[in-house]
Protein backbone atom coordinates (compact mmCIF):
# COMPACT_ATOMS: atom_id res chain seq x y z
CA UNK A 1 0.00 0.00 0.00
CA UNK A 2 1.61 3.08 -1.45
CA UNK A 3 0.60 6.35 0.23
CA UNK A 4 -0.36 9.36 -2.07
CA UNK A 5 -1.47 12.79 -1.12
CA UNK A 6 -4.91 12.65 -0.09
CA UNK A 7 -7.92 15.05 -1.81
CA UNK A 8 -7.23 17.47 1.45
CA UNK A 9 -3.60 17.80 1.09
CA UNK A 10 -4.47 19.26 -2.64
CA UNK A 11 -7.67 21.38 -1.44
CA UNK A 12 -4.72 22.94 1.26
CA UNK A 13 -2.75 23.29 -1.66
CA UNK A 14 -4.55 25.24 -4.06
CA UNK A 15 -5.51 27.29 -1.06
CA UNK A 16 -2.34 28.39 0.03
CA UNK A 17 -1.28 29.25 -3.77
CA UNK A 18 -4.62 31.24 -4.28
CA UNK A 19 -3.83 33.18 -0.50
CA UNK A 20 -0.38 33.71 -2.13
CA UNK A 21 -1.80 35.17 -5.58
CA UNK A 22 -4.08 37.52 -3.64
CA UNK A 23 -1.86 39.07 -1.43
CA UNK A 24 0.73 39.30 -4.43
CA UNK A 25 -2.75 41.18 -6.52
CA UNK A 26 -3.74 43.05 -3.88
CA UNK A 27 -0.41 44.12 -1.51
CA UNK A 28 -2.17 42.74 1.33
CA UNK A 29 0.39 41.00 3.33
CA UNK A 30 -1.63 40.03 6.41
CA UNK A 31 -2.51 36.78 3.75
CA UNK A 32 0.69 35.51 4.06
CA UNK A 33 0.58 35.59 7.43
CA UNK A 34 -2.76 33.33 6.99
CA UNK A 35 -1.02 30.80 4.60
CA UNK A 36 2.41 30.44 7.13
CA UNK A 37 0.11 27.98 9.04
CA UNK A 38 -0.72 26.10 6.38
CA UNK A 39 2.26 25.84 4.20
CA UNK A 40 3.99 24.20 7.80
CA UNK A 41 1.06 21.97 7.98
CA UNK A 42 2.21 20.81 4.31
CA UNK A 43 6.05 20.62 5.10
CA UNK A 44 5.55 18.95 8.39
CA UNK A 45 3.47 16.37 6.95
CA UNK A 46 6.13 13.68 5.53
CA UNK A 47 4.76 10.44 3.68
CA UNK A 48 4.28 7.80 6.11
CA UNK A 49 6.11 4.47 5.42
CA UNK A 50 4.72 1.64 3.03
CA UNK A 51 1.67 -0.01 5.08
CA UNK A 52 0.42 -3.61 4.12
CA UNK A 53 -2.42 -5.84 4.67
CA UNK A 54 -0.72 -8.52 7.19
CA UNK A 55 -3.55 -11.56 6.73
CA UNK A 56 -6.93 -11.09 5.33
CA UNK A 57 -9.94 -12.97 5.81
CA UNK A 58 -13.61 -13.18 3.98
CA UNK A 59 -16.10 -15.61 5.32
CA UNK A 60 -19.62 -16.18 6.06
CA UNK A 61 -21.60 -17.50 8.76
CA UNK A 62 -21.17 -21.00 6.95
CA UNK A 63 -25.01 -21.29 6.95
CA UNK A 64 -26.98 -22.23 3.59
CA UNK A 65 -29.35 -19.18 3.20
CA UNK A 66 -32.65 -19.47 0.95
CA UNK A 67 -34.52 -16.49 -0.87
CA UNK A 68 -35.37 -14.30 1.84
CA UNK A 69 -33.14 -15.34 4.18
CA UNK A 70 -30.26 -13.18 6.29
CA UNK A 71 -26.71 -13.75 6.95
CA UNK A 72 -23.31 -12.10 7.96
CA UNK A 73 -20.00 -11.79 5.57
CA UNK A 74 -17.53 -11.14 7.80
CA UNK A 75 -14.32 -9.14 6.80
CA UNK A 76 -11.02 -9.24 9.06
CA UNK A 77 -7.91 -7.83 8.14
CA UNK A 78 -4.41 -6.34 10.18
CA UNK A 79 -3.13 -3.94 8.48
CA UNK A 80 0.87 -2.97 9.22
CA UNK A 81 1.70 0.25 10.26
CA UNK A 82 -2.07 1.29 10.47
CA UNK A 83 -2.22 5.03 11.76
CA UNK A 84 -4.98 6.14 11.01
CA UNK A 85 -8.80 5.21 9.70
CA UNK A 86 -9.52 2.74 7.57
CA UNK A 87 -12.48 2.91 5.16
CA UNK A 88 -13.48 -0.82 3.75
CA UNK A 89 -15.00 -1.21 0.40
CA UNK A 90 -16.01 -4.85 -0.62
CA UNK A 91 -17.53 -5.62 -3.92
CA UNK A 92 -21.23 -6.92 -2.81
CA UNK A 93 -23.22 -7.95 -5.91
CA UNK A 94 -26.83 -6.95 -6.75
CA UNK A 95 -28.46 -9.90 -5.18
CA UNK A 96 -26.94 -9.07 -1.68
CA UNK A 97 -29.38 -6.34 -0.13
CA UNK A 98 -27.69 -4.29 2.84
CA UNK A 99 -27.85 -0.64 4.06
CA UNK A 100 -24.30 -0.74 4.19
CA UNK A 101 -21.96 -0.83 1.13
CA UNK A 102 -18.62 0.78 2.88
CA UNK A 103 -17.89 1.90 6.63
CA UNK A 104 -14.88 3.59 8.11
CA UNK A 105 -12.81 2.02 11.59
CA UNK A 106 -10.13 3.15 13.67
CA UNK A 107 -7.77 0.14 14.10
CA UNK A 108 -7.15 -1.97 17.05
CA UNK A 109 -3.61 -1.34 18.51
CA UNK A 110 -2.47 -4.17 16.54
CA UNK A 111 -4.00 -3.00 13.16
CA UNK A 112 -6.83 -5.45 13.25
CA UNK A 113 -9.80 -4.22 11.19
CA UNK A 114 -13.42 -6.23 11.58
CA UNK A 115 -16.38 -5.97 10.29
CA UNK A 116 -19.78 -8.08 10.42
CA UNK A 117 -21.91 -7.06 7.54
CA UNK A 118 -25.59 -8.62 7.92
CA UNK A 119 -26.82 -9.02 4.19
CA UNK A 120 -29.99 -10.33 2.99
CA UNK A 121 -30.63 -13.03 -0.31
CA UNK A 122 -32.78 -11.09 -2.48
CA UNK A 123 -33.16 -13.72 -4.71
CA UNK A 124 -31.87 -17.62 -5.63
CA UNK A 125 -28.81 -18.43 -7.36
CA UNK A 126 -25.30 -18.23 -6.71
CA UNK A 127 -23.89 -15.36 -4.47
CA UNK A 128 -20.16 -14.04 -4.92
CA UNK A 129 -17.73 -12.60 -3.23
CA UNK A 130 -14.13 -11.88 -4.61
CA UNK A 131 -12.84 -8.33 -3.91
CA UNK A 132 -12.29 -5.90 -1.04
CA UNK A 133 -11.14 -2.77 -1.28
CA UNK A 134 -9.05 -1.14 1.55
CA UNK A 135 -8.32 2.89 1.89
CA UNK A 136 -6.09 4.48 4.47
CA UNK A 137 -5.45 7.69 5.56
CA UNK A 138 -2.53 9.42 7.96
CA UNK A 139 -2.98 10.62 11.39
CA UNK A 140 -3.17 13.90 9.11
CA UNK A 141 -5.59 13.17 6.69
CA UNK A 142 -3.27 14.50 4.16
CA UNK A 143 -1.93 10.79 2.62
CA UNK A 144 -3.91 8.16 1.57
CA UNK A 145 -3.17 4.79 0.40
CA UNK A 146 -5.18 2.07 -1.24
CA UNK A 147 -5.09 -1.81 -1.52
CA UNK A 148 -7.30 -4.60 -2.54
CA UNK A 149 -7.41 -8.65 -1.59
CA UNK A 150 -9.31 -11.07 -3.48
CA UNK A 151 -10.49 -13.98 -1.39
CA UNK A 152 -13.51 -16.39 -3.37
CA UNK A 153 -16.41 -17.17 -1.48
CA UNK A 154 -19.68 -18.50 -2.98
CA UNK A 155 -22.86 -19.07 -1.22
CA UNK A 156 -25.55 -21.18 -2.81
CA UNK A 157 -29.35 -19.48 -2.28
CA UNK A 158 -31.57 -21.72 -3.00
CA UNK A 159 -35.01 -20.25 -4.31
CA UNK A 160 -38.21 -20.45 -2.52
CA UNK A 161 -40.42 -23.07 -3.29
CA UNK A 162 -44.17 -22.42 -4.13
CA UNK A 163 -46.83 -24.23 -2.18
CA UNK A 164 -48.52 -26.77 -4.65
CA UNK A 165 -50.83 -28.78 -3.38
CA UNK A 166 -52.33 -30.53 -7.07
CA UNK A 167 -49.98 -31.30 -9.61
CA UNK A 168 -50.81 -32.32 -13.30
CA UNK A 169 -51.51 -36.35 -13.48
CA UNK A 170 -49.32 -37.96 -15.58
CA UNK A 171 -50.26 -40.16 -18.93
CA UNK A 172 -47.76 -42.50 -18.68
CA UNK A 173 -46.75 -44.48 -15.54
CA UNK A 174 -43.68 -45.81 -14.56
CA UNK A 175 -42.16 -47.95 -11.63
CA UNK A 176 -44.40 -49.38 -8.83
CA UNK A 177 -45.15 -48.14 -5.28
CA UNK A 178 -46.61 -45.12 -6.45
CA UNK A 179 -49.49 -43.08 -6.22
CA UNK A 180 -50.72 -42.66 -10.18
CA UNK A 181 -53.63 -44.80 -11.20
CA UNK A 182 -52.31 -47.00 -14.19
CA UNK A 183 -54.70 -48.06 -17.22
CA UNK A 184 -53.70 -51.67 -16.04
CA UNK A 185 -55.80 -53.64 -13.17
CA UNK A 186 -54.68 -54.96 -10.27
CA UNK A 187 -54.18 -54.30 -6.42
CA UNK A 188 -54.91 -50.47 -5.54
CA UNK A 189 -57.11 -48.45 -4.45
CA UNK A 190 -58.57 -46.57 -7.16
CA UNK A 191 -61.76 -48.19 -8.36
CA UNK A 192 -62.10 -49.01 -11.97
CA UNK A 193 -64.56 -51.65 -13.27
CA UNK A 194 -66.90 -54.50 -12.23
CA UNK A 195 -66.33 -57.89 -13.42
CA UNK A 196 -67.73 -61.67 -13.19
CA UNK A 197 -66.18 -63.75 -10.88
CA UNK A 198 -63.20 -65.93 -12.39
CA UNK A 199 -61.37 -68.78 -10.99
CA UNK A 200 -58.11 -67.29 -8.76
CA UNK A 201 -60.37 -64.37 -8.06
CA UNK A 202 -59.67 -62.85 -3.87
CA UNK A 203 -62.88 -63.04 -2.03
CA UNK A 204 -62.50 -59.57 -0.44
CA UNK A 205 -63.01 -58.32 -3.78
CA UNK A 206 -66.65 -59.92 -4.17
CA UNK A 207 -69.18 -57.25 -4.68
CA UNK A 208 -71.88 -58.78 -2.72
CA UNK A 209 -74.63 -55.89 -3.42
CA UNK A 210 -74.08 -56.12 -7.56
CA UNK A 211 -73.69 -60.10 -6.74
CA UNK A 212 -76.99 -60.84 -4.60
CA UNK A 213 -78.43 -58.61 -7.20
CA UNK A 214 -77.40 -59.77 -10.56
CA UNK A 215 -77.50 -63.60 -8.68
CA UNK A 216 -73.99 -64.50 -10.38
CA UNK A 217 -70.54 -63.62 -7.60
CA UNK A 218 -69.14 -60.24 -9.27
CA UNK A 219 -65.72 -58.41 -8.04
CA UNK A 220 -64.26 -54.94 -7.79
CA UNK A 221 -60.94 -54.11 -10.30
CA UNK A 222 -58.47 -51.36 -9.15
CA UNK A 223 -56.12 -49.85 -11.08
CA UNK A 224 -52.38 -50.41 -10.22
CA UNK A 225 -50.90 -47.25 -8.47
CA UNK A 226 -47.49 -46.92 -9.78
CA UNK A 227 -45.09 -43.86 -9.71
CA UNK A 228 -43.85 -41.32 -12.46
CA UNK A 229 -40.61 -39.88 -13.95
CA UNK A 230 -41.17 -36.17 -14.19
CA UNK A 231 -38.69 -33.71 -15.84
CA UNK A 232 -38.74 -30.39 -15.21
CA UNK A 233 -37.57 -27.86 -18.62
CA UNK A 234 -36.59 -24.82 -17.70
CA UNK A 235 -36.16 -21.78 -20.27
CA UNK A 236 -32.60 -20.44 -19.76
CA UNK A 237 -32.57 -18.41 -23.53
CA UNK A 238 -34.67 -15.37 -22.42
CA UNK A 239 -35.51 -13.45 -19.03
CA UNK A 240 -38.01 -10.48 -18.66
CA UNK A 241 -38.19 -8.25 -15.75
CA UNK A 242 -35.84 -6.86 -12.86
CA UNK A 243 -34.29 -9.31 -10.32
CA UNK A 244 -36.04 -10.44 -7.96
CA UNK A 245 -39.50 -10.31 -9.54
CA UNK A 246 -38.34 -11.59 -13.02
CA UNK A 247 -39.72 -14.37 -15.31
CA UNK A 248 -36.32 -16.44 -14.34
CA UNK A 249 -37.41 -15.85 -10.56
CA UNK A 250 -40.85 -17.37 -10.73
CA UNK A 251 -39.51 -20.30 -12.88
CA UNK A 252 -37.14 -21.54 -9.96
CA UNK A 253 -40.12 -20.75 -7.25
CA UNK A 254 -42.40 -22.88 -9.77
CA UNK A 255 -39.91 -25.65 -10.51
CA UNK A 256 -38.90 -25.96 -6.44
CA UNK A 257 -43.02 -26.08 -5.85
CA UNK A 258 -43.61 -28.73 -8.29
CA UNK A 259 -40.34 -30.91 -7.77
CA UNK A 260 -41.59 -31.27 -3.65
CA UNK A 261 -44.92 -31.83 -4.78
CA UNK A 262 -43.81 -34.99 -7.15
CA UNK A 263 -41.27 -35.77 -4.83
CA UNK A 264 -43.79 -36.33 -1.99
CA UNK A 265 -45.86 -38.59 -4.00
CA UNK A 266 -42.96 -40.63 -4.30
CA UNK A 267 -42.30 -40.23 -7.99
CA UNK A 268 -38.65 -39.70 -9.74
CA UNK A 269 -38.01 -36.05 -10.80
CA UNK A 270 -35.39 -34.65 -12.88
CA UNK A 271 -34.27 -31.51 -14.07
CA UNK A 272 -33.04 -29.99 -17.48
CA UNK A 273 -31.95 -26.76 -17.93
CA UNK A 274 -32.33 -25.34 -21.72
CA UNK A 275 -30.15 -22.37 -23.02
CA UNK A 276 -26.89 -21.45 -24.20
CA UNK A 277 -25.49 -24.81 -22.60
CA UNK A 278 -27.84 -28.16 -21.13
CA UNK A 279 -27.33 -28.76 -17.75
CA UNK A 280 -28.73 -31.99 -16.63
CA UNK A 281 -30.29 -33.62 -13.17
CA UNK A 282 -30.82 -37.23 -13.20
CA UNK A 283 -34.11 -38.46 -12.13
CA UNK A 284 -34.31 -39.87 -8.68
CA UNK A 285 -36.73 -39.71 -5.59
CA UNK A 286 -36.62 -39.20 -1.57
CA UNK A 287 -35.54 -36.36 -0.12
CA UNK A 288 -31.84 -36.28 -1.37
CA UNK A 289 -33.28 -35.55 -4.49
CA UNK A 290 -34.92 -32.46 -3.34
CA UNK A 291 -31.59 -31.01 -1.92
CA UNK A 292 -29.97 -32.11 -5.22
CA UNK A 293 -32.58 -30.04 -7.41
CA UNK A 294 -32.55 -26.84 -5.12
CA UNK A 295 -28.69 -27.00 -5.65
CA UNK A 296 -29.48 -27.54 -9.49
CA UNK A 297 -31.98 -24.42 -9.40
CA UNK A 298 -29.05 -22.55 -7.46
CA UNK A 299 -27.03 -22.59 -10.75
CA UNK A 300 -29.57 -21.55 -13.01
CA UNK A 301 -28.26 -18.62 -14.98
CA UNK A 302 -29.74 -16.79 -18.30
CA UNK A 303 -26.54 -15.90 -21.04
CA UNK A 304 -28.11 -13.92 -24.01
CA UNK A 305 -26.11 -15.57 -26.90
CA UNK A 306 -26.60 -15.90 -30.72
CA UNK A 307 -24.08 -18.37 -30.81
CA UNK A 308 -26.69 -21.17 -30.78
CA UNK A 309 -28.91 -20.46 -33.62
CA UNK A 310 -30.60 -23.40 -33.75
CA UNK A 311 -32.72 -25.46 -30.89
CA UNK A 312 -30.55 -27.74 -29.15
CA UNK A 313 -30.85 -31.46 -29.32
CA UNK A 314 -32.18 -32.91 -26.12
CA UNK A 315 -30.16 -36.88 -25.97
CA UNK A 316 -32.55 -39.93 -25.06
CA UNK A 317 -30.80 -39.97 -22.11
CA UNK A 318 -32.29 -37.32 -20.66
CA UNK A 319 -35.54 -37.98 -21.28
CA UNK A 320 -36.79 -41.51 -20.40
CA UNK A 321 -40.10 -42.47 -22.74
CA UNK A 322 -42.78 -42.77 -20.19
CA UNK A 323 -41.53 -39.37 -18.25
CA UNK A 324 -44.21 -36.65 -17.76
CA UNK A 325 -42.40 -33.33 -19.25
CA UNK A 326 -42.97 -29.67 -17.52
CA UNK A 327 -41.87 -27.10 -19.78
CA UNK A 328 -41.60 -23.43 -17.61
CA UNK A 329 -40.96 -20.35 -19.93
CA UNK A 330 -41.57 -16.79 -20.65
CA UNK A 331 -42.67 -18.36 -24.10
CA UNK A 332 -40.34 -15.02 -25.62
CA UNK A 333 -37.66 -17.71 -27.31
CA UNK A 334 -38.36 -19.44 -30.66
CA UNK A 335 -35.66 -21.93 -30.00
CA UNK A 336 -37.08 -22.99 -26.76
CA UNK A 337 -40.60 -23.20 -27.92
CA UNK A 338 -38.91 -25.60 -30.92
CA UNK A 339 -37.53 -28.10 -28.01
CA UNK A 340 -41.64 -28.69 -26.38
CA UNK A 341 -42.77 -28.53 -30.19
CA UNK A 342 -40.55 -31.33 -31.15
CA UNK A 343 -40.87 -33.72 -27.62
CA UNK A 344 -44.69 -32.89 -28.32
CA UNK A 345 -44.45 -34.70 -32.00
CA UNK A 346 -42.86 -37.53 -30.37
CA UNK A 347 -46.18 -38.45 -28.98
CA UNK A 348 -44.15 -37.49 -25.46
CA UNK A 349 -46.70 -36.18 -22.36
CA UNK A 350 -45.52 -32.49 -22.31
CA UNK A 351 -47.46 -29.64 -20.13
CA UNK A 352 -46.23 -26.19 -20.97
CA UNK A 353 -46.91 -23.68 -18.60
CA UNK A 354 -46.25 -19.88 -19.84
CA UNK A 355 -45.10 -17.42 -17.43
CA UNK A 356 -46.72 -14.82 -17.97
CA UNK A 357 -44.23 -11.27 -18.12
CA UNK A 358 -46.41 -8.30 -19.38
CA UNK A 359 -46.20 -6.47 -15.97
CA UNK A 360 -42.26 -7.35 -15.69
CA UNK A 361 -41.85 -5.89 -18.90
CA UNK A 362 -43.75 -2.71 -18.66
CA UNK A 363 -41.08 -0.53 -17.58
CA UNK A 364 -38.30 -0.97 -20.43
CA UNK A 365 -40.91 -0.70 -23.03
CA UNK A 366 -40.91 2.76 -25.16
CA UNK A 367 -44.09 4.76 -24.87
CA UNK A 368 -44.88 3.11 -28.30
CA UNK A 369 -44.47 -0.35 -27.14
CA UNK A 370 -46.44 0.02 -24.10
CA UNK A 371 -49.67 1.49 -25.73
CA UNK A 372 -52.81 -1.24 -24.22
CA UNK A 373 -53.45 -1.71 -28.36
CA UNK A 374 -50.11 -2.90 -28.76
CA UNK A 375 -49.92 -4.82 -25.64
CA UNK A 376 -53.31 -6.11 -26.72
CA UNK A 377 -52.31 -7.52 -29.50
CA UNK A 378 -49.16 -9.36 -28.00
CA UNK A 379 -51.88 -11.09 -26.03
CA UNK A 380 -53.56 -12.25 -28.64
CA UNK A 381 -50.40 -13.39 -30.51
CA UNK A 382 -49.68 -15.11 -27.38
CA UNK A 383 -53.32 -17.04 -26.96
CA UNK A 384 -52.77 -17.88 -30.46
CA UNK A 385 -49.37 -19.36 -29.90
CA UNK A 386 -51.16 -21.13 -26.97
CA UNK A 387 -53.37 -22.68 -29.41
CA UNK A 388 -50.90 -24.11 -32.05
CA UNK A 389 -48.76 -25.58 -29.20
CA UNK A 390 -51.70 -27.42 -28.08
CA UNK A 391 -52.80 -28.72 -31.29
CA UNK A 392 -49.14 -30.65 -31.45
CA UNK A 393 -50.55 -32.64 -28.50
CA UNK A 394 -49.30 -30.78 -25.27
CA UNK A 395 -51.46 -29.27 -22.50
CA UNK A 396 -50.47 -25.84 -22.45
CA UNK A 397 -51.53 -23.23 -20.06
CA UNK A 398 -50.89 -19.04 -19.16
CA UNK A 399 -49.67 -18.73 -15.49
CA UNK A 400 -49.52 -15.08 -14.56
CA UNK A 401 -47.64 -14.99 -10.71
CA UNK A 402 -49.85 -12.36 -9.42
CA UNK A 403 -52.56 -15.78 -9.17
CA UNK A 404 -51.99 -18.99 -7.41
CA UNK A 405 -49.76 -21.56 -9.63
CA UNK A 406 -52.78 -23.87 -8.92
CA UNK A 407 -54.61 -21.99 -11.19
CA UNK A 408 -53.16 -22.76 -14.12
CA UNK A 409 -52.20 -26.04 -13.40
CA UNK A 410 -56.17 -26.96 -12.79
CA UNK A 411 -56.38 -25.14 -16.39
CA UNK A 412 -53.72 -27.59 -17.70
CA UNK A 413 -55.95 -30.39 -17.11
CA UNK A 414 -58.67 -29.14 -18.92
CA UNK A 415 -56.95 -29.77 -22.10
CA UNK A 416 -56.53 -32.64 -24.44
CA UNK A 417 -54.01 -33.89 -25.94
CA UNK A 418 -53.63 -35.48 -29.48
CA UNK A 419 -51.90 -38.51 -30.10
CA UNK A 420 -50.94 -39.49 -26.11
CA UNK A 421 -51.12 -43.15 -25.57
CA UNK A 422 -51.62 -45.06 -22.12
CA UNK A 423 -49.14 -47.45 -20.81
CA UNK A 424 -49.17 -49.12 -17.18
Amino acid sequence: MTFRPSPLAYALAVLVAWLACLAIAFDRAELLFIAVPLVLRLAQSLPPAEADIGSFALASDGLAPSEGDAFTLTIDARLTAATGLVLVLPALPAQAGTNYRTAVFSPQPDGRVRWDIPLLCRFGGMLDFDAVFFRQWDRSGLWVGEAQRDQSVRLAVRPIALAIRTVPSPRLTGAPFGVHASQKFGDGSDFADIRAFAAGDRMKRINWPVSLRMRQLHVNQFHIERSADVILLIDTFVNIGERPHSTLDFTLRAAAGLAQAYLRQTDRVGLIEVGSWLRWTRPASGPRQYETILRSLTRVTVTATDLRRNAPGLPEAMLPRHALIIALTPLADERFVAVVTGLADQGRDVVLLAIDGDEMSLPYLTRRAGHPVVRRLWRLLREDRLRELRSHGMRAALWSPAQPIEVALASVERHGTRGAAWFG
